[in-house]
């Protein structure tokens, strides 16, 4: 009976799905007329115009209409981001969804796209509302039928494939993972890392390539473990040790031993780190104003990677190192500089009025998200994610955490001054310090943040009311904002002024506790649309842990919510990192979407091989080294790069690793490469900061933004890095982005890096240097083409490439006869720069 009568009415079968509409009674049954009256009267209008976007299965703005007690529950207790209740039964004007489907604004009224509803349906539910709104779950016994709607407890099928999705699921024991491996080639199988690939490569009918040789191999490990090349005597050594046992196992586990031990193994890994924590020197505003205190951050995570901190301490230290008990002033600055990963999130606009924090915060939520659990946390900002079962509320209970956090201000084109740094000197001395300007800053920041309250107040007011009101009293109540604005203004400048003029002290980018609050949902992320207030805690699918109410009333909860992402349960952290270190490694991680295990990302290609390293990395008290020795000493990473023919019809994307995957040189890697072999390399670390202007001659502003730069001769790693204006070279040779997580950099071909190798000066540069060394250390021809092949290609040269580079140079000798030998031999050195070889790891 009841499909007859949809039928009737035009509805689709498909809106009785339970993925679709569910409906439960208010109270009790209802008889046969008032049944009869919702079927016809108001089901239609919310299966046609509603629940596409509002049921179990896309619950936008956190509303169901297929579920009448969501729909009228309001305050704390709703689901909806509103905190209003759709339905008020018996109250149609109070009623929530009335109001949004009568609106005349375009931000308010639904639906949002399509017909709007006739003057008919908005009378049909506005009577359905004043009678009740009554839904039937049940046909009562006077009509003859006992038939059920499905219940609205029933996860749909869209739901549960979320929740079962391969990376929310438990880590399985390491031992479960080592039985369910199944190699033949047993003999092949070095470590566990092996084993894993070798059962894979063997169920897709691949053969294995053979073993790289000995010079390939150690300028692969030193170049995935430091950025550098191998000296030609650690070149030397491992081709001997090679020879000498029959196989390179032992001399690789002593070369990966002797590169993670040295200072240049933390520079290497620290900049990856910096891609995807998008490190800059500068804010990134309007203006970008800079950050001379950056170069803290920085140089704690290298010393970080070179001491081996713990994966999960070192993430715990970063969200809330200024959390953490400390014994001592240097470990706590230690600490309080970690934090710096929060102070570096994107500042935005140029106005201390109106500043839009809520792009800051968003920008950190994102980053921790993609960065250290795989997920694109930022797509909840104005719904519920699309496709990963992240809600707005998960979102925004994330969001209060960091909301309860005071930031760092670096600058602003209107508020020239740094704000809320925090000091690296006992708490006493800081005090004496500025003794006496404290009070008038004090006093300055007390009245610019009193009128910054009601500049938020009056916006939120107008906000409210601008819908309501005509066009000239909008303009009534946006002169008075404006006024009100200016004066904020003003206060900010002489806040600025005074800061400028008090002594300095010296201390960090970092951040610190602010007064704990929750967060408010914000309506389609407009801050001046607040929603339902929601509790601080950590998405449902990952634990939906909340902070205790101790906790909650005294601190920012930044300390719970790193335990809460290193918790051992929590199946995300560990898998995502060991997966960025195989990318680093191998060229592509066992999940290629390394930045986002979610629905829309890849499937990992050996996923008990990602839970078995994962697995270790947590059993190895989190040692990163530890994961660097699993991969670096397997026989997998031993294989040459040269392709089997049979193997490219099967598998040609090297899916399954049976072979090495040739990399380009990263622009970091070839510009510290071109220093070394000139001899101009400075590999003594950068202790202080770049020479940044004093913070007295401020002056940047939007149209005139900070654009400094500061050459130097050390490693890539210490350049000043903008976010606003990247240096051409970086551009080139796909640099990271300092504005976002880069994931992993580009492999461009392109003739602007061509016509690099043949024009640049700096390129010159280093072929001169070299060439000057060479004619002083051999006098032989064959004795300079053996130290220029060994120096840039980190091997021997053959007998081919002898022959070749003599031809070259007797011609060259003719065509230069005046002119200085080195010249001639700066010639040959750019020849072979220019080489796949050079700027290729094989």
């Amino acid at each position: 009976m009841l499909h007859s009568i949809l039928r009737a009415i035009n509805v689709p079968l498909l809106a009785l799905s339970a993925t679709n509409l569910v409906f439960c009674a208010f109270s009790g049954s209802v008889g046969a007329d008032e049944f009869e009256r919702f079927e016809r009267t108001v089901r239609p209008i919310l299966a046609e115009h509603c629940l596409e976007c509002h049921s179990d299965q896309e619950r936008n703005g956190g509303l169901r209409l297929d579920d009448p007690v969501a729909v009228t529950l309001a305050g704390e207790k709703s689901d909806t981001d509103s905190g209003r209740a759709a339905i008020v039964a018996g109250e149609p004007d109070e009623s929530e969804l009335l109001k949004r489907v009568t609106s005349t604004s375009e931000e308010n009224r639904m639906p949002p796209d399509g017909p709007q509803l006739s003057d008919e349906q908005i009378a049909a539910l506005r009577a359905w509302i004043e009678s009740g709104a009554k839904w039937p779950a049940r046909m009562s016994s006077t009509s003859g039928s006992d038939q059920s709607l499905p219940s609205a407890s029933m996860a749909s099928e869209e739901q549960l494939a979320r929740q079962r999705h391969w990376a929310f699921q438990p880590l399985a024991s390491a031992e479960q993972l080592r039985n369910s491996v199944q190699a033949s080639e047993s003999n092949w199988v070095w470590n566990e890392v092996d084993g894993f690939i070798q059962s894979e490569r063997e169920r897709h009918g691949l053969q294995v390539a053979a073993d790289a040789n000995p010079y390939a191999l150690a300028r692969r490990v030193a170049y995935s473990l430091t950025g550098l090349p191998p000296s030609t005597k650690q070149v030397a050594d491992f081709a001997q040790a090679a020879a000498s046992t029959g196989d390179t196992r032992a001399a690789q586990t002593q070369l990966v031993d002797e590169l993670l031990s040295s200072p240049t193994y933390g520079e290497r890994w620290g900049r990856h780190w910096m891609d995807w924590v998008r490190y800059a020197d500068t804010a990134g505003d309007n203006s970008d104003y800079p950050i001379p205190q950056a170069y803290l951050y920085r140089n704690y995570v290298i010393d970080a990677f070179n001491n081996d901190l713990p994966y999960d301490r070192f993430l715990t230290e970063q969200l809330a190192g200024d959390l953490l008990p400390a014994d001592s002033l240097d470990e706590r600055n230690r600490q309080r500089i970690a934090t710096g990963y929060l102070a570096m999130a994107r500042r935005f606009g140029s106005l201390v009025e109106r500043y839009p924090w809520h792009l800051t915060i968003e920008d950190t939520i994102d980053n921790m998200g993609r960065t250290m659990l795989g997920l694109t946390l930022a797509c909840a900002r104005c719904h519920d994610h699309k496709f990963d079962p992240i809600s707005t509320r998960d979102y925004y209970g994330m969001y209060g955490i960091f909301a309860s956090t005071r930031y760092p201000m670096p600058g602003l084109e209107l508020f020239q001054a740094q704000q809320h740094f925090v000091p690296l000197v006992p708490d006493e001395e800081a005090r004496a310090t500025l003794a006496a300007h404290q009070s008038k800053i004090d006093a300055l920041s007390a009245e610019l943040q009193k009128k910054l309250d009601v500049c938020e107040q009056r916006a939120l007011e107008n906000a409210k009311r601008q819908s309501e009101c005509t066009l000239d009293e909008q303009r009534r109540m946006n002169d008075e904002l404006d006024g009100l604005l200016i004066k904020a203004r003003k206060a900010g400048e002489n806040l600025a002024a005074a800061i400028r003029e008090a002594p300095s002290v010296p201390d960090a980018y970092a951040v610190q506790d602010d007064q704990p609050r929750d967060a408010r949902i914000q309506i389609k992320g407009e801050p001046t649309r607040p929603g339902a207030q929601v509790p601080r805690k950590f998405p449902d699918i990952l634990g939906g842990q909340q902070l205790d109410e101790s906790i909650a009333a005294a601190s920012s909860g930044r300390l719970q919510l790193a335990q809460w992402i290193t918790h051992r349960d929590n199946p995300l952290t560990a898998r995502v990192i060991v997966n960025r270190i195989w990318q680093r490694h191998f060229g592509t991680g066992l999940v290629a979407s390394t930045s986002d295990f979610g629905l829309r990302g890849d499937q990992p290609t050996h996923p008990l091989l990602l839970d078995w390293l994962a697995s270790e990395l947590i059993r190895s008290n989190w040692s990163l080294k530890h994961i660097h020795r699993l991969i670096l000493n397997s026989h997998t990473y031993q294989l040459s790069s040269r392709d089997i023919d049979s193997n490219l019809a099967i598998d040609p994307a090297n899916r399954w690793y049976w072979k090495a995957n040739r990399q380009r040189l990263d622009a970091e890697s070839l510009r510290d490469t071109l220093l070394l072999i000139g001899g101009a390399l400075d590999l003594t670390p950068q202790s202080t900061p770049h020479p940044f202007p004093k913070m007295k001659d401020w002056k940047f502003t939007q149209h005139h933004p900070f654009k400094d730069d500061y050459p130097s001769d050390k490693r890539s790693v210490y350049l000043m890095t903008k976010r606003l204006t990247a240096k051409p070279y970086f551009q080139t040779f796909d640099g990271a982005d300092p504005n976002v997580c880069t994931s992993d950099r580009d492999q461009s071909v392109t003739a602007l890096q061509a016509l690099y190798f043949v024009n640049d000066q700096f390129v010159h540069a280093q072929a001169e240097r070299l060439a000057d060394v060479m004619v002083k250390a051999a006098e032989s021809d064959t004795e300079r083409i053996e130290f220029a092949v060994e120096k840039i290609l980190c091997r021997p040269p053959t007998r081919e490439d002898v022959e070749l580079i003599q031809a070259h140079v007797t011609k060259l000798k003719l065509q230069m006869a005046s002119r200085p030998e080195r010249e001639l031999w700066a010639s040959v050195n750019r020849s072979l720069m220019r080489l796949n070889e050079f700027m290729y790891i094989d």
